[in-house]
């Protein structure tokens, strides 16, 4: 493997980053899907927080929020947010 970096004039640190940036987005790519499927049984009312809740509980490993903020903000998905009530006493 030595031999192919010296030829094609990279680093050994590029290699092992380019295989890390894969795995990484393999990563990402099924906690969309989960984030997507979490987002829509609930019909769009969970928020970045509800989402990471949820996907705690209900898997082995846990999820840091930002992450799941950072991707739901990728993925164009907001929360509904109701209207508050106001009085009408004069």
């Amino acid at each position: 493997m030595t031999d192919l970096l010296q030829i094609a004039g990279l680093a050994r640190s590029t290699f092992y980053y380019h295989c890390n940036t894969t795995q990484r987005d393999d990563r990402q790519s099924a906690m969309e899907a989960r984030i997507r499927v979490i987002y829509d049984e609930h019909k769009g009312r969970y928020g970045y927080r509800r989402i990471t809740a949820a996907l705690c509980s209900s898997a082995a490993e846990a999820v840091n929020h930002k992450c799941v903020q950072r991707l739901m903000q990728k993925m164009g998905l907001r929360a509904l947010i109701r209207t508050k009530k106001r009085s009408r006493r004069a």
